[in-house]
């Protein structure tokens, strides 16, 4: 985590300095700034190092907080929640992408936890800063003083993506208001105890049986309602083969095609996988590029050697020595993993889909 100090004071750079010497030693990416007047800072960081001094801010704190939001993710201001709030004020958009906010007063009695506390982590960085510090944090949030339940704390610590924005909203407000919700996940669930919230469901038959508000971990829809809350874990790789000279719009079309098909979200892919006679083949590595994913090739030996049964083809494998390439390397990708979609071919293009196994977990808080 990137972490962004600013002080105004002397007494609060001399926090800053603490502040951000403790994060660093515990790995963490902080570099401090202030914004004062120039007097007597040389004296007041006489003898110290020159990497442990904040920086001294010489634009606007609004510039400064531009550059920031951009630049970090995570911004602690050490002075007046006013202060805070008047630099970050013009550059909010929302809760899943602002940096996390945290305010301190310069004496380090609180640390209080101002903006995205929740996806934004500055409910935690409180905690943290707190912690460093001896100051005690500040936390606000509904489903924390209330010991609820929280989706998008859960989404946030397994790397899922919220399908819905709007729909998690109404299923947090939901669990505030005292109510359950079926859940289910296509990945296994590890941790000492669900909470008492979620109505756990070991089947994807149970789970469409459950009528209103439910949350599913899933990489493809369950056809359990509009009322389903998906949190998406990124796990698929998509083994595809083509033709040669096949163009980036027919394969991008193709898988497309599959994955509206097949239920499978887009959100859900991992990468892409294939053989390694295809390195040179323009169109699979302008669609890599275009979708933002990584492409691994593996040769005719490795794929044949992935165990399991799959789609062969006499001529795929006089082609290039192994009997199935979109399958095997789905497979190979995803680490022997669930195969969501078999070969589908057409147009000279062969297509498949696999997920990578994890763990969803319920008790990561207590792993940080």
């Amino acid at each position: 985590m990137r972490i962004a100090v600013i002080s105004f004071t002397k007494t609060g750079s001399r926090l800053n300095r603490k502040l951000c010497g403790k994060l660093r030693g515990l790995g963490y990416l902080a570099k401090g700034y202030e914004k004062r007047a120039k007097k007597n800072q040389a004296e007041d960081w006489e003898g110290s190092q020159e990497a442990d001094q904040p920086e001294s801010v010489k634009s606007s704190l609004k510039d400064w907080t531009g550059r920031a939001f951009l630049e970090y993710d995570g911004l602690i201001f050490i002075g007046a929640c006013g202060i805070a709030v008047r630099a970050v004020a013009p550059f909010l958009k929302d809760k899943f992408t602002d940096p996390a906010v945290v305010v301190m007063d310069e004496r380090a009695g609180f640390a209080v936890s101002l903006l995205s506390g929740h996806v934004g982590g500055a409910n935690e960085l409180a905690v943290l800063a707190a912690g460093l510090a001896g100051a005690v944090p500040v936390i606000s949030t509904a489903t924390d003083v209330n010991g609820r339940f929280a989706v998008d704390v859960f989404a946030v610590k397994n790397g899922l993506f919220l399908s819905d924005r709007s729909l998690a909203k109404r299923v947090s407000a939901f669990l505030l208001s005292g109510n359950t919700v079926p859940f289910y996940s296509s990945q296994p669930v590890r941790g000492e105890k669900i909470p008492e919230e979620l109505c756990f469901c070991e089947t994807v038959e149970a789970f469409r049986e459950r009528d209103g508000l439910k949350v599913a971990v899933s990489e493809r829809e369950l056809d359990s309602g509009e009322d389903t809350l998906y949190l998406i874990p990124r796990t698929v790789t998509v083994g595809m083969g083509c033709r040669r000279g096949v163009s980036e719009e027919r394969l991008k079309e193709a898988l497309e095609r599959q994955l509206l098909i097949s239920g499978i979200f887009k959100e859900a892919l991992e990468q892409i996988a294939t053989i390694d006679v295809k390195k040179e083949e323009e169109g699979l590595i302008k669609l890599s590029k275009t979708l933002g994913l990584p492409i691994c090739f593996y040769s005719g030996q490795e794929l044949s050697g992935v165990p399991g049964m799959y789609t062969g083809s006499d001529f795929v494998k006089k082609t290039v020595g192994v009997d199935s390439v979109c399958e095997r390397a789905a497979a190979a990708g995803s680490g022997n993993g669930c195969v969501l979609l078999r070969k589908q071919a057409g147009s000279g293009i062969t297509i498949a889909a696999a997920r990578r196994e994890i763990e969803i977990r319920f008790d990561k808080e207590n792993e940080d």
